[in-house]
């Protein structure tokens, strides 16, 4: 088990839980469709939301214990290293995939909110 395979587990078990709530920031959206003024700008909010969490889980990745994630659970062939290192590579590979996903989620807010802008509400 390599470094890039501890990074392909962390990406896949992000993503997963990204698609979670992306799922559940359309269906709200859609909720809200009369109003599409309305949808997007909770739909930037709920983005938002999102990146905060994610810089979170990045932020306190490298210090939870390795053996209480996802990622963890997703190696099959654990490889024979000591814990601290185990520690540092599956929290630093989750720390990464968290910040990426993170920044990616801003943007994608910041975009929201100025197309929110644009259309603008009725008023």
């Amino acid at each position: 088990m390599t470094y890039d395979d501890i990074k392909r587990c962390a990406e896949l078990s992000v993503r997963r839980g990204c698609g979670f709530a992306l799922m559940a920031i359309v269906t709200a959206m859609v909720g809200f469709s009369a109003e599409p003024w309305i949808a997007i700008r909770s739909g930037a909010v709920f983005v938002l939301i999102a990146a905060a969490v994610l810089f979170w889980k990045g932020w306190t990745a490298r210090t939870r214990n390795y053996r209480h994630t996802e990622v963890w659970l997703m190696i099959e062939d654990a490889p024979a290293l000591p814990r601290e290192r185990l520690q540092t590579m599956i929290g630093g590979a989750l720390a990464d995939v968290y910040f990426h996903h993170a920044r990616v989620a801003a943007y994608m807010a910041i975009a929201m909110c100025i197309i929110g802008l644009a259309v603008g509400s009725p008023w």
